[in-house]
């Protein structure tokens, strides 16, 4: 395991496959960690993968008070450079992991190489910043425990439950996330909006949609895939995780993007 010392934080990170090989930036989403794409991996071999905690999350450092997606962005851009990434990478990122890879595509357009975002969470009128705000408030008064089933029952559907020993993990995990920073990332996203900043991303873009994510519903992701010059959209048979519901889904549908040009 490791950590870098990143804008006075200790972030936990973990990187992985041959040295020599092209990067790849993994985020994870809301509630995650680095350990949400656990079962993406063994797609993954041939890349020099970087995972990692955000501040707030998993191993990281804990936060309390406001948190900014410029925050979590240098975080991401300090944390390459601790590593030796010196050049552009390849990012993928699910859900608000995907809006901070759009949104960090757009302030550092020179350090990605191409992009592919799933269910990405933007901010701005999305529908949700109520349910968000609600959430942070009740976790910070009763913690975890109490939302986890009707937060999961949103995001990790039963009928993407299949692998009972992988969700029975992922919702211990979720459980054991620290409140006061978990309400902190649920305000972020409540209050951010980069449907502006849009625009800005110069790489090539895949933006994946789940049929069955009630969230994030395709026609939204359709509507942030045209406000990228030249992105490309498909829907996917997925819920709102698609590394985390469906993994070999994303590898079908992500890497050959990713490996292209």
């Amino acid at each position: 395991m490791n950590w870098a010392e990143v804008n006075g934080l200790s972030l936990h990170y973990r990187l992985e496959g041959p040295e020599d090989a092209p990067p790849l930036v993994l985020i994870h989403e809301l509630g995650g960690t680095l350990a949400s794409w656990d079962r993406a991996m063994p797609f993954i071999q041939s890349r020099r993968t970087l995972r990692w905690d955000w501040r707030g999350a998993g191993l990281s450092e804990k936060i309390r008070g406001d948190l900014s997606i410029d925050a979590v962005t240098a975080d991401l851009a300090g944390l390459l450079d601790a590593v030796g990434f010196d050049g552009s990478v390849d990012i993928a990122g699910t859900a608000l992991g995907g809006g901070v890879a759009l949104a960090f595509a757009a302030r550092a357009p020179e350090r990605v190489r191409r992009l592919v975002v799933s269910s990405p969470a933007v901010g701005g009128a999305s529908g949700i910043e109520a349910m968000l705000r609600a959430r942070a408030d009740e976790v910070e008064r009763d913690g975890m425990r109490p939302q986890v089933d009707t937060s999961l029952d949103r995001s990790y559907l039963p009928k993407f439950r299949t692998d009972p020993a992988a969700f029975a993990e992922y919702r211990a995990r979720w459980i054991a996330n620290d409140p006061a920073s978990y309400a902190s990332h649920n305000r972020m996203l409540a209050g951010m909006d980069e449907r502006a900043n849009l625009a800005k991303i110069a790489c090539p873009t895949l933006v994946l949609a789940g049929s069955d994510d009630g969230l994030l519903t395709p026609s939204a992701m359709r509507e942030i895939a045209d406000a990228i010059p030249d992105a490309e959209f498909r829907e996917l048979a997925t819920g709102h995780f698609l590394a985390v519901n469906t993994p070999s889904l994303f590898a079908e549908a992500a890497l050959p993007f990713l490996d292209a040009g």
